[in-house]
């Protein structure tokens, strides 16, 4: 007995020095949920101040730097020593308030908190090593006890056969309860603090080239061994299709690690067919997986693994094939039958603006109205993803109405000094009814001379005898065009002659990365100069950085907008400037 107990104490150690990890790792990470959120806290008031303070985040850029500074911010990430800079990384986030979104960078958390983090977790050590030694005093009390024990039990006749086998199952079976126990209380930590967020669910279709036995049960086979395979995930599920094959479902999986659970998973499919089809190749097992997050439509789910499966099918040697939920919206749209339009009819849409930044004063010259669909399965569509959706000219011109209808309505609510411009679809520049339309529409419209309507450098060049209609119907009502996605500066003169044109857009592909290309740069330039002899202002459009931000200063273009000032905003009045 004696023995007993002291193998039980190993384990009892044992399990007091994995919980004691576990504790500190969860103890750890509501820590680190709290400062971090205290950061972001801090981050929000200065974007605040900055509000309050009506500070310009290009002209006043020193101010906030010394403002941000004595937050613990910076608006630049500094050097730091090789030797650190593995533990001492600096992270970036951007805090809004109103019409504010700063990018701000600062170190970890445990660096700007660290005499709470080390003196909080030096009390939770504590804690836990007190809680240890007085179980180590209470063992000593069983041990006492059992020592009495087994001296009465040695002074008698009585055998003990103890079944070994059964208590080898029974601790076998006690340590995958208790593996089960600790996924389970991992699932419950992970839903309660939403670190789910960085985790993805595997959705797999499992192809055999080669049947299987008649007699062989799959389904219990397969579960039994994927589940041993994978029983540090949170839930495991295994299905036998009618069609002979398997839908596995694993979930909870780091998003970093999404390839690999899929090579992990056809590996182990691989292994456990073996065993009854010892002449089974690797190239003979196809699976089809799609990677989706909590919410996502299980339909579109089923139909994005499908097709992922056909593709691996259809190849010699790629017998895995991943298919990301969002990656193929414009697949499900293509292959639905439902109508897009009727979105449109039913006013499910939501209209953004996207401010565009002078650079020279920082003011906001003008708003670009943009356009998102409330798809019932898929989310917010843009219109990039939507529109190739439409399947008749009647749906184009149904679209371009109503924005134009929106944006006069904001316009007559919230009257302003701004310009708003308006991105028509190339069908509707060319149809002769819809300037007709138009003309109506605006005749009586006061203000009209603060739309303006982008057209792309292409249509505007190719067709200028088709445009001369809507030209003529934007001048007798005031309203003005921008050249959209410009990206060569031959014909640029030829923009002299029409006096209603007010600038020029660079395409975005000129825009991205330009500060590591000078090929773009020298094109950039080109195009800036014979802008300027016409008197035509060229702006930028996609800014993400500041290394391009600075880059187009440099090559004289005035203007931009993009995600590095701020991403589309819902509420007009809100970029609203008077």
């Amino acid at each position: 007995m004696v023995t007993q107990f002291k193998n039980a104490q190993v384990r009892m150690l044992s399990i007091y020095v994995i919980a004691f990890m576990l504790l500190l790792t969860v103890f750890n990470l509501l820590l680190g949920e709290i400062l971090h959120q205290k950061v972001h806290i801090e981050g929000s008031q200065l974007a605040k101040q900055v509000y309050n303070l009506k500070l310009e985040q290009i002209a006043d850029r020193d101010i906030i730097a010394a403002l941000a500074g004595e937050h613990g911010f910076m608006l630049e990430p500094e050097s730091m020593p090789f030797h650190f800079s593995a533990f001492m990384a600096q992270e970036s986030d951007i805090y809004k308030y109103k019409t504010v979104s700063l990018k701000l960078y600062h170190l970890p958390f445990w660096v700007i908190e660290s005499p709470l983090f080390i003196l909080l977790n030096l009390v939770m050590i504590g804690a836990i090593t007190w809680g240890y030694r007085w179980w180590r005093v209470l063992f000593k009390r069983r041990d006492t006890v059992a020592e009495i024990s087994d001296f009465k039990a040695s002074h008698t006749q009585l055998p003990v056969n103890l079944p070994l086998h059964n208590i080898a199952i029974g601790d076998s079976n006690a340590v995958a309860t208790k593996h089960q126990q600790v996924a389970r209380e991992d699932a419950v930590i992970t839903g309660m603090y939403g670190i789910q967020n960085n985790h993805n669910h595997l959705f797999a279709l499992l192809y055999w080239a080669q049947p299987f036995p008649a007699n062989v049960d799959l389904e219990s086979h397969f579960k039994v061994i994927i589940v041993k395979g994978f029983k540090e995930l949170s839930r495991v599920s295994v299905k036998l299709l009618s069609s002979g094959g398997l839908a596995i479902t694993l979930e909870n999986i780091p998003q970093a690690d999404v390839d690999t659970y899929a090579k992990r998973l056809h590996q182990t499919i691989y292994q456990a067919s073996l065993l009854y089809r010892g002449d089974l190749s690797r190239k003979e097992i196809k699976i089809g997986v799609c990677n989706y997050r909590d919410g996502a439509d299980q339909t579109i789910v089923y139909q994005l693994t499908k097709s992922a499966l056909t593709l691996a099918k259809q190849s010699a040697w790629q017998h895995i094939h991943r298919v990301p939920f969002n990656y193929t919206r414009s697949t499900v749209l293509a292959n639905s039958s439902e109508n897009l339009s009727d979105y449109i009819g039913k006013k499910k849409f939501m209209l953004f603006f996207q401010p565009l930044f002078e650079f020279a004063s920082g003011d906001i010259l003008q708003h670009e109205a943009l356009i998102r669909v409330r798809h019932k399965s898929l989310g917010m569509l843009s219109a990039r993803q939507f529109i190739p959706q439409l399947k008749s000219d009647d749906a184009i011109t149904l679209l371009d109405k109503t924005v134009l209808e929106q944006v006069i309505k904001l316009l007559k609510s919230e009257p302003s000094s701004l310009t708003v411009s308006i991105n028509l679809h190339a069908f509707n520049w060319f149809d002769d009814d819809y300037w007709h339309w138009f003309g109506e529409k605006m005749k009586n419209l006061k203000g009209a001379d603060k739309l303006q309507f982008e057209i792309s450098e292409v249509d505007f060049y190719q067709h200028q005898q088709l445009l001369k209609f809507a030209f003529s119907t934007l001048k007798s009502v005031g309203s003005s065009v921008l050249i959209d996605n410009v990206a060569s500066h031959d014909k640029i003169a030829l923009l002299a002659s029409y006096k209603g044109i007010k600038g020029l857009k660079l395409s975005y592909d000129l825009i991205h990365n330009i500060d590591k290309n000078v090929t773009q740069q020298k094109m950039v330039r080109q195009i800036v100069v014979s802008a300027e002899r016409i008197n035509l202002p060229v702006y930028g459009v996609g800014v993400e950085t500041q290394q391009e931000l600075n880059m187009l200063k440099k090559q004289g273009v005035i203007g931009a907008q993009g995600f590095y000032f701020t991403e589309p905003l819902q509420e007009f009045t809100n970029v609203m400037v008077n």
